[in-house]
């Protein structure tokens, strides 16, 4: 059993490892590379994916979220894909999911 760790100590690890931009994958054999189990890896990376429970550091105004989904083409892309390409420019899964769902909202792509 490899070393006990708290979500902010992944966090840390994974945000140094640049882990937003890099694969689930990869950010598990990361943690895992450096004593945590497997388990451990996978759930840590899990809760840092969905924005898990601390708060995040990176900030979306308005502006910022409807420039990146423009450039994105977010109106012929899946939602799913628009959240994925936030999460990449920094964002959390609950930031990326709130700023899709507001700008589709916006623009007329749901009722």
């Amino acid at each position: 059993m490899g070393p006990r760790g708290d979500q902010v100590e992944y966090n840390r690890s994974l945000d140094s490892f640049g882990g937003r931009a890099k694969t689930y994958q990869e950010c598990v054999d990361y943690l895992v590379s450096l004593g945590f189990s497997h388990n451990q890896g996978n759930n840590a990376v899990h809760v840092y994916r969905k924005g898990g429970p601390t708060q995040a550091t990176f900030r979306l105004s308005r502006d910022e979220r409807n420039r990146l989904l423009d450039e994105f083409g977010a109106k012929r892309n899946s939602p799913k894909e628009c959240v994925d390409y936030l999460m990449v420019h920094g964002c959390t899964y609950r930031q990326a999911t709130s700023a899709v769902y507001q700008y589709r909202k916006e623009r007329g792509l749901i009722p």
